[in-house]
């Protein structure tokens, strides 16, 4: 192909709207976000459950050197030489509410110039002691992005716009210019939000695993000492892995079609969809 009709060809391909698309993005994010705190605030009132978002937490941490569960960690965990070990009383809560504290017990131990850190964490009452490890899996963050599709697609079919688009006159159309159904727009959204969506899924199942998997402080302890793949620590640290993965997959999906423009992203080609200036 010569470069006049490689030219032609490029002007002739629909226009990025790169920064309308992205601002409109955040502009419906931050929307979102305020109305799923509102929410999470309300059901927090009316049920017994404290419910936030990841970032609104707020954690402090101490030093402690006693407590309830510091013998028994020195007595199955003893320290090898050049490691050193450090407890901490971590106290996690938002916006008031009541939140938890969680007993954290790392060891380090240098290896070269690698420092490496394992740690055990237990949530604890006031006293000390062990409570049940449920009262800190708060898959808030992980709903917020199995819905974000939904509430994307319903503002999104027929002659609906989400907020962003409307404050940036965008809209999403057919290849033919027609509105999109319901349908059609649920698929554009699931598609584009592909790779929130496999992070929320991956959090969900590590979450899933917690009480399967919990078993007594001493077997917690022992599973921390000596890491394996199939302890509720090495399962972390197995789908703790899968993120870098998936950050890359989301740049590709999301950045590249942008980059190379081909006239539509992969979602927008995979569902015959376009986004327009309105």
């Amino acid at each position: 192909m010569s470069s006049a009709a490689s030219d032609d060809r490029t002007a002739s391909l629909p226009p990025r709207h790169f920064w309308r698309r992205f601002g409109a993005y955040a502009i419906d994010i931050v929307i979102f976000q305020i109305v799923f705190i509102l929410l999470f605030l309300a059901l927090s009132v009316v049920t017994s459950r404290d419910l936030t978002l990841p970032f609104l937490q707020k954690q402090q941490c101490a030093e402690t050197t006693s407590g309830p569960l510091i013998p028994k960690i020195e007595a199955e965990w003893p320290l090898q030489s050049g490691e050193v070990r450090s407890n901490q009383l971590c106290r996690i809560s938002w916006l008031g509410s009541e939140g938890y504290t969680i007993f954290v017990s790392k060891v380090a131990s240098q290896h070269g110039k690698t420092t490496s850190v394992r740690s055990v964490a237990v949530p604890v009452d006031k006293k000390g002691d062990p409570v049940d490890p449920s009262v800190v899996t708060r898959p808030t963050s992980s709903i917020v992005l199995l819905l974000l599709p939904v509430i994307f697609a319903f503002c999104s079919a027929g002659t609906r716009r989400t907020p962003g688009k409307r404050l940036l006159s965008l809209r999403v159309k057919t290849l033919e210019d027609f509105p999109l159904p319901l349908s059609l727009a649920t698929k554009r959204e699931i598609f584009k939000f592909l790779p929130l969506m496999l992070i929320a899924i991956v959090d969900l199942a590590s979450l899933l695993l917690v009480r399967p998997l919990s078993q007594p402080i001493e077997q917690l302890i022992q599973q921390a000492r000596d890491l394996n793949l199939l302890s509720t620590s090495g399962v972390f640290a197995l789908t703790g892995a899968l993120t870098p993965m998936l950050f890359v997959f989301a740049l590709i999906w999301w950045v590249y079609p942008l980059v190379v423009w081909r006239g539509q992203t992969f979602y927008d080609r995979f569902c015959d969809t376009k986004v327009v200036r309105d």
